[in-house]
């Protein structure tokens, strides 16, 4: 919009000085007072021409043709130029981000569309959905709805965990203390006392742990009663991670592939990596990825009973990928834990010669912790996502009651369950997901600062002066007046949101999302507070204003909604 026609008239004028097509962006000054918009591009022709910035960025503004968009250009410190637009141009600007909004384009890039396979959540079968499951999931879940809302062509992915030793080890412990009614009504419940059990027992009995390993053979090798037994168990463990995903909303996968779908296509792996002299025997008989000058550790792709791994499976669904996606991105959502694997994976694909058109990305996040709380599923002891759910929107409607306000008991529960699970997804989301995340109830559902709450409550205040605006039987011309500095930098702000947008998908960091949304809402806050609205001096400030207030409305509404947040009418 404003930033583009601006760097477009920059480019032209730097043209005439270096005779070479120069590429560029507008930054925007840390000191509002010195413009609107800066540009360093004398600065990177300094070198090239052999002369001071200063002087090049004096000969650049004696080149710019202003024309109507700019009211005054200036050079300032080591060769800064400084750029103000004019009124006209603020209001022309405008004029095309309403249009986009009505035509459903804005925040979209022209583009090719590029292929895109995210891989993220990644349950595990017979396991509850713990707390640990909640950062890939709504990551993932993020990343996805940016991608589409910038028409990627993209598919999403829940690589479920639904095969490997801990099936033959669950085999075991129903067929040795497992009752099927009672596992019916309270089925993943019930399977993870098993698998806790059989460790348990395992620990006194180490031979339990050849007999697991014995059922999963069997399986593997397609044993018809173990077959049935392990889709029954997938089945009704899926029922239940549903209500789960549910209760969190927005989650949703086009596939549901775990390990199990590529379980056929495992020994082509295993003869690619034995021709090419990569895959060879280690201690003990088990098949190993010996990569080439120590770069990682050796890398087990199968075990010495023959049954396959975690990493073959991995394989075996990455060549896949790399063929289904033709040229775009694999990107795969997990903690810093697996980071090491990944690396080692990757590399394994790389020399094994899968990855050649399609380079996979491991987005690494931080662990989230409690105090004094263990998370290994095998003794039993997780934060269950159920049940931080549930404490979220309980808390939610203690916030609610002590505002005491008028809310009919039906809004105020869907309120609560906005708020709740809007503030444990926004508390994932706008934290650096290369960092630890910090868990704090009170800093999740306070009204002040970078909240979910906070940004909710500034958008029921937009709904609610549009209903008095409606009320007052105010009428919105098409003739558009920019003046005052309020409506210029919430009008700034706005133009920011496909850039930021294509920063989340470059950095694939939805705290930048998070951020600016954050920035934005402060921004409107001083327009609201230090502008009349529905008093305005004229028709035509209160047709522009209330515009102003629409459009703030649609793009921070539209900015919750890819974080995977709703936003109340009312609070």
């Amino acid at each position: 919009m404003l930033k583009k026609e601006l760097e477009k008239i920059l480019s032209t004028a730097a043209g005439k000085i270096s005779k070479e097509k120069i590429s560029f962006e507008l930054e925007y000054p840390r000191d509002p007072s010195h413009g609107d918009y800066a540009c360093t591009v004398a600065m990177q022709l300094s070198k090239k021409l052999g002369k001071p910035p200063q002087d090049i960025a004096n000969s650049i503004i004696d080149n710019v043709d202003k024309g109507e968009l700019i009211e005054s250009l200036e050079m300032a410190g080591p060769g800064f130029i400084n750029i103000r637009a004019s009124n006209l141009a603020y209001s022309k600007s405008f004029e095309k981000l309403l249009e986009s909004i009505n035509q459903k384009t804005f925040g979209k890039p022209e583009r090719k569309k590029e292929k895109i396979i995210l891989d993220y959540s990644q349950p595990n079968i017979a396991k509850p959905l713990g707390v640990h499951h909640l950062l890939s999931t709504v990551i993932g879940q993020c990343l996805s709805n940016i991608f589409r809302f910038q028409e990627y062509d993209t598919t999403s992915i829940n690589y479920l965990g639904d095969w490997g030793t801990q099936f033959g080890k669950l085999i075991y412990a129903y067929r040795t203390w497992g009752d099927k009614k009672v596992i019916e009504k309270n089925p993943i419940p019930e399977l993870l006392k098993l698998y806790v059990k059989f460790h348990n027992e395992a620990e006194k009995n180490p031979k339990l742990e050849n007999e697991g390993r014995e059922e999963f053979k069997k399986l593997e090798e397609g044993d018809e009663e173990n077959t049935k037994l392990w889709e029954w168990v997938v089945e009704i463990s899926m029922q239940e991670v549903q209500k789960t995903y549910e209760k969190l909303g927005g989650i949703n996968f086009d596939h549901y592939w775990g390990e199990a779908h590529v379980r056929n296509k495992t020994a082509s792996i295993i003869e690619d990596g034995k021709k090419k002299g990569f895959f060879k025997e280690g201690e003990e008989g088990a098949l190993m990825m010996f990569f080439p000058n120590e770069k990682y550790p050796p890398f087990m792709i199968q075990k010495k009973d023959g049954t396959t791994l975690y990493s073959t499976r991995d394989l075996a669904t990455l060549k896949n990928r790399v063929k289904e996606v033709d040229g775009g991105r694999i990107i795969y959502v997990v903690d810093v834990a697996q980071q090491l694997y990944f690396q080692q994976m990757f590399e394994t694909a790389k020399l094994l010669g899968y990855t050649k058109n399609s380079q996979p990305y491991h987005v690494v996040f931080g662990r989230m912790q409690f105090p004094n709380e263990g998370m290994s599923t095998r003794k039993g002891k997780v934060v269950l996502l159920d049940e931080l759910i549930d404490e979220a929107v309980k808390r939610a409607t203690q916030k609610i009651e002590e505002h005491k306000g008028s809310l009919p008991n039906q809004e105020k529960k869907e309120l609560a369950q906005m708020m709740g699970v809007g503030a444990v997804k926004y508390n994932v989301l706008s934290q650096n997901r290369q960092k630890n995340f910090t868990f704090d109830w009170n800093t999740m559902l306070s009204f002040e600062g970078n909240s979910a709450p906070y940004l909710q409550y500034a958008y029921t205040r937009t709904q609610s002066l549009l209903r008095k605006a409606t009320d007052q039987k105010i009428k919105t011309g098409n003739s558009l007046e920019i003046t005052k500095v309020e409506e210029k930098n919430l009008l700034k702000e706005m133009f920011r949101f496909e850039s930021i947008l294509n920063d989340v998908l470059t950095e694939y960091k939805p705290n930048i999302l998070c951020n600016y949304l954050f920035e934005l809402s402060q921004t409107f806050s001083l327009f609201y507070n230090n502008l009349s609205i529905l008093n305005a001096d004229s028709d035509l400030q209160k047709s522009t204003r209330i515009k102003l207030v629409t459009s703030f409305s649609h793009v921070l509404k539209t900015g919750l909604e890819l974080l995977g947040i709703q936003v109340p009418s009312r609070m």
